[in-house]
């Protein structure tokens, strides 16, 4: 995908984008052509591949913003727990859950998995460099990439589990659980509920 932040561009961007996401509402992911996407537009064949490589790249650039919102947004809170942290991840499944209910159908969440351990590793890495030396050395050891993976995956196999029974089960009691569970685990405070 072409980075650029002119609006001409982003306008474009967007409603390739657009035009992706609502023909996948209407057909499987792999019959979808450029062709097509450029039938739902205004957009010329040059002005799509000037602003992404193919269909592909459309999807995945979709899904970084997706995940680039979830990152933004616990960065707003400095101070932000683990519960604040499940709900941002529930309330994000939520706002995308049309999107994310069609890549369930179509054997697609692995590209939300795929990018989502790339971003947050990156997040902490970042995270780890603005620490002074000795904090440094607590965090490697106590949030290595280990750990990390290791909560993304848990994480993500919720998430998961929840997408496949239609995400008809209450997000606040999924997360009460998932609490319940860990506070026996490592006694998390469970009056952050």
């Amino acid at each position: 995908m072409n980075p650029t932040q002119n609006p001409s561009a982003l306008r474009s961007k967007k409603v390739i984008t657009e035009s992706l996401l609502l023909l996948m509402k209407k057909y499987p992911y792999t019959e979808i052509t450029v062709k097509q996407i450029l039938l739902e537009t205004d957009i010329s064949r040059k002005t799509f591949y000037r602003n992404f490589s193919s269909k592909d790249d459309v999807l995945d650039a979709y899904i970084e913003a997706i995940l680039q919102n979830y990152v933004e947004t616990l960065a707003e809170n400095e101070n932000y727990s683990f519960i604040k942290m499940l709900d941002t991840i529930f309330d994000l499944c939520e706002e995308y859950k049309e999107f994310l209910l069609i890549l369930r159908d179509y054997g697609l969440l692995y590209l939300l998995l795929v990018k989502l351990n790339s971003i947050i590793l990156t997040e902490h890495y970042k995270i780890a460099k603005c620490h002074s030396a000795s904090q440094r050395n607590l965090i490697n050891q106590s949030l290595s990439e280990y750990i990390v993976s290791f909560n993304i995956g848990g994480v993500w196999n919720v998430i998961v589990r929840w997408l496949e029974n239609g995400m008809k089960d209450s997000a606040d009691d999924i997360k009460a659980s998932i609490v319940y569970y860990l506070s026996d685990i490592k006694n998390i405070d469970c009056r952050e509920l």
